[in-house]
């Protein structure tokens, strides 16, 4: 790497200049900006600053040049994150970076299963011939498409509809741990799926921007059935959590707690809803987005690299 460039560990302090960093590079790339210090906080909280991730500025007024990250599923899939400032790339910064996160990377392999196949995975904007070859220069293989969907709303959405039986309400904190069950077992049924813990996705709820009023919750009787968790964006709103439970699919359940949510931000200003999905969804997701106004904003490509063969833990198909 140039040697003009200074590579050191991030603090607590660094985060404003990361959310910057990254959102210059994603308007660059993509045309959107959606990430707030609140994401980058959350995130930290499930990793070691000082051996999981990287900054690279520069040595004359210390400018934010590159970010990267790896954070764990279940130590077999490995994520990383990678980011350089659109003006300051081809300069070698980011394939330093992957090669300090891979390094990192094998170093957290013997925490996996003994006969668990360990993969460590990345994005990269979609279509992007270039990026690609980069990539599988870099030893990384295409994995899968997913899609950023959006729905911008000239006019209320329609009022929802249940199936009988079903009721829907807003989450009380007494919910957490119903909720993450219902989440783990309908994402089973998604595609690279690795498990969670509790205790990661409680970290959600510890997020300043947390809005319980956001997350919507379908019950049948007292079993949740169903969820649509929300956040605020800056321009408009965010859904990162729809899942219906495998029973209770093909109900029009999740279309109907969609529209709770539509609604809801709706009645708040914010008039642009997103969320990102598997474009080759194995639940049919992306056919229920569009049947409710939504379109294809973005593409983006999921690489990989195997750190260490063995059996295949992800979700590949839905099981029987």
């Amino acid at each position: 790497m140039d040697p003009s460039l200074i590579l050191r560990r991030p603090s607590d302090a660094d985060a404003p200049a990361v959310v910057d960093l990254i959102n210059v590079a994603d308007a660059h790339d993509y045309g959107d900006v959606d990430m707030d210090i609140d994401d980058v906080r959350e995130e930290w909280a499930g990793l070691d600053l000082q051996t999981d991730a990287w900054l690279v500025e520069s040595a004359h007024g210390g400018e934010l040049i590159g970010y990267a990250s790896l954070t764990s599923k279940a130590n077999v899939q490995l994520r990383a994150y990678v980011c350089v400032r659109p003006e300051q790339r081809r300069r070698g910064i980011g394939r330093e970076l992957v090669r300090l996160v891979e390094e990192r990377g094998n170093q957290l392999v013997p925490l996996a299963a003994a006969d668990a196949r360990v993969v460590l995975v990345g994005w990269l904007k979609g279509c992007s011939a270039p990026e690609m070859r980069w990539a599988n220069g870099l030893g990384y293989e295409f994995r899968r498409k997913f899609l950023r969907m959006r729905i911008d709303m000239i006019e209320p959405p329609p009022q929802p509809s249940c199936p009988d039986g079903i009721r829907v309400r807003t989450y009380r904190p007494e919910d957490a741990r119903p909720v993450f069950d219902a989440l783990e077992e309908a994402f089973s049924d998604h595609w690279g799926h690795v498990p969670s813990t509790f205790g990661d996705w409680m970290r959600r709820t510890d997020r300043q921007d947390f809005d319980p009023s956001l997350w919507w919750l379908a019950f049948d009787g007292d079993e949740i059935v169903g969820t649509s968790l929300c956040e605020p964006m800056a321009d408009g709103g965010w859904v990162s959590s729809l899942c219906v439970r495998r029973p209770w699919r093909k109900r029009g359940i999740a279309r109907a707690i969609r529209l709770h949510s539509f609604g809801e931000f709706w009645r708040r200003d914010r008039r642009t809803v997103s969320l990102g999905v598997d474009a080759d969804s194995l639940t049919g997701a992306t056919l229920l987005y569009e049947s409710v106004g939504m379109h294809v904003r973005t593409q983006y490509d999921q690489v990989g690299k195997v750190l260490r063969d063995g059996i295949d833990t992800e979700t590949r198909t839905i099981s029987a």
